[in-house]
């Protein structure tokens, strides 16, 4: 995991200075390296601070930075690497999980200089262009990686530089477009700190954005989310456990591979408990870290269920003072103030920081099982309502849509506390088995409470008692006690239903929904379940309105 920053001034300014302060304001993303290529000129140091130094020497109207958070590859792998014929520069944020058999085969013919799972892209690249123009040769290299990232590639001959996406959009990557500059960076916050405003935007998954050398933008999807066509393979309950079995043990094996200690954001929910259970036949350490309200019922939960697997389990305790507290600081980290989003995020920041303080490098979560199983309330009443052709579509719609309403939040989180996260639900064979399984088989018509019952079964089979396989658990603000929480700090600064003006309840119905449940899934239950309630956004909003006047002020 790692963070990218780069600009392309359209007026011919020396834009050095500015990479550098994008990659300042993301040092906790890459503190074992940092590296930086202005016009044809590289450097590349152990720290951004000791390559801050060398900056006064390098100057150009582009340049592209690199922090690096050392998983692979030891201590050498500082970016960007460049290809044997010096034509293509490249720099990764992710994880490359067949690597290994990418480089057996490449190595004949390139010349590797670390042993990282990165630089085994920049030779792939140049080995398809042999025979295919830019864009065919990302195409075609994209298609071979097995893992996730965000990639900047310079291409020296052509003078572009084409950002890319994995396909289902695990890591992100962000950019704008002014009369200035085409600026892009990991993080939201790295192009505020040179004095972009929003909106700024995503690379959507499985897409490039290519810049041409005068600044002009073209988009082009270069890998499919997920397959177009699925045929329905698995009928039975017996034949779909044991493709699912197959698939998630192998998504688990590639995630923790040459580790000796591994983290697990714990909620005490069937989806972590099972990615904690395999793991700890995988790994010698594994440590669960659940986060939440003094009290709640997902630190009760989580700790019985660690207790009865024989699960180790650390617990981040919040009281009302703690949460105040965090909540700007939560805010700022993930870039959002949707209260849904922040309640959300409140929890997992304080398992994940747990899981720094205790030097834990990378950790694994159980997101993605709900939309690809059907583990979420409202799809069994999707089912009796509009059918199971109409829960696939809302499924397909979650499952695409992840990579902004979960994915960007906990990468963000991670991040902050320099920890790769890793998503064994979402691996591409675990979707596919997914995608192949009817949905009779996870959620059935007529009432079904539990929903994702080959998710459940599968747990059963690798030994997870059925009781634990098939407790409901409570949606994540509710479980860690932060919806309360928030309420109730809200209150106590004055903000309740008699404070809203009728103007910003209108203003709300025009924001962007996030999350299935904000989305739709009210529409078939209980809407104050699932909807944050207006006196809490409007607090959250106060919050942000007082932390951009702090940022303003400090930059004047």
């Amino acid at each position: 995991m790692c963070g990218i920053a780069g600009i392309l001034s359209k007026k011919g300014e020396n834009v050095v200075p500015l990479v550098g302060s994008m990659l300042h304001c993301m040092v906790n993303r890459g503190p074992d390296g940092a590296g930086l290529v202005a016009d044809d000129r590289i450097v590349k140091s152990n720290s951004i601070s000791a390559m801050q130094l060398q900056f006064q020497n390098v100057s150009g109207k582009s340049a592209l930075g690199h922090t690096r958070l050392a998983i692979v590859g030891g201590t050498c792998g500082a970016q960007p690497f460049c290809s044997c014929d010096g034509r293509i520069l490249l720099e990764h944020n992710g994880e490359i999980y067949n690597y290994k058999k990418i480089r057996e085969r490449l190595g004949k013919r390139h010349k590797f200089t670390t042993t990282t799972d990165s630089e085994v892209i920049v030779h792939l690249i140049e080995d398809h262009l042999r025979k295919n123009s830019l864009l065919g040769a990302i195409k075609k290299t994209v298609a071979e990686l097995d893992g996730v990232y965000a990639l900047a590639i310079q291409d020296k001959k052509t003078g572009e530089t084409v950002l890319v996406r994995d396909r289902i959009g695990v890591r992100q990557l962000y950019y704008a477009d002014t009369n200035k500059f085409v600026a892009f960076a990991s993080e939201r916050k790295a192009l505020w700190k040179i004095g972009i405003k929003e909106p700024t935007r995503g690379i959507l998954p499985g897409s490039a954005i290519i810049i041409s050398q005068d600044g002009r933008l073209q988009s082009f999807q270069v890998a499919d989310p997920i397959p177009q066509k699925v045929r329905i393979i698995h009928r039975t309950m017996g034949s779909a456990v044991e493709a699912y079995r197959k698939a998630l043990v192998d998504a688990m094996e590639k995630r923790v591979q040459d580790f000796q200690r591994i983290g697990i954001i714990f909620s005490g929910g069937i989806d972590s408990v099972l990615i904690a259970y395999l793991a700890a036949k995988m790994v010698p350490e594994v440590i669960c870290y659940t986060g939440g309200v003094s009290g709640s019922s997902d630190i009760a939960y989580a700790r019985q269920i660690a207790d009865r697997l024989g699960l180790k389990l650390k617990v981040c305790e919040f009281d009302q003072e703690e949460v105040e507290r965090l909540i700007p600081e939560v805010m700022n980290v993930i870039e959002d103030s949707n209260a849904g989003q922040v309640e959300v995020a409140l929890p997992v920041y304080g398992a994940v920081k747990l899981a720094h303080e205790d030097g834990i490098k990378v950790m694994l979560t159980g997101q993605g099982a709900d939309e690809l199983f059907g583990g979420y309330s409202w799809y069994a009443k999707v089912v009796e309502k509009e059918g199971y052709k109409m829960l696939r579509r809302h499924m397909i719609e979650d499952l695409l849509l992840l990579y902004k309403e979960t994915l960007e939040r906990e990468d963000k989180i991670t991040m902050a506390h320099s920890i790769e996260l890793r998503e064994p639900f979402l691996d591409p064979e675990v979707i596919k088995v997914a995608l192949a399984t009817s949905l009779r088989l996870n959620v059935r018509d007529g009432g079904d409470s539990f929903g994702k019952h080959v998710h459940r079964k599968l747990a059963e089979a690798v030994g997870i008692p059925k009781d634990i396989s098939y407790r409901i658990k409570e949606a994540a603000q509710h479980g860690s006690g932060m919806h309360g929480m928030l309420d109730a700090i809200a209150r106590k600064h004055g903000f309740d239903d008699s404070t809203i003006p009728r103007i910003y309840l209108e203003e709300l119905k025009m924001r962007e929904k996030k999350g299935s449940s904000q989305r739709y899934g009210y529409l078939f239950g209980d809407g104050k379940i699932w909807i944050a309630e207006p006196h809490m956004q409007m607090f959250l909003d106060s919050i942000l309105k007082k932390m951009a006047r702090f940022e303003l002020m400090a930059t004047q």
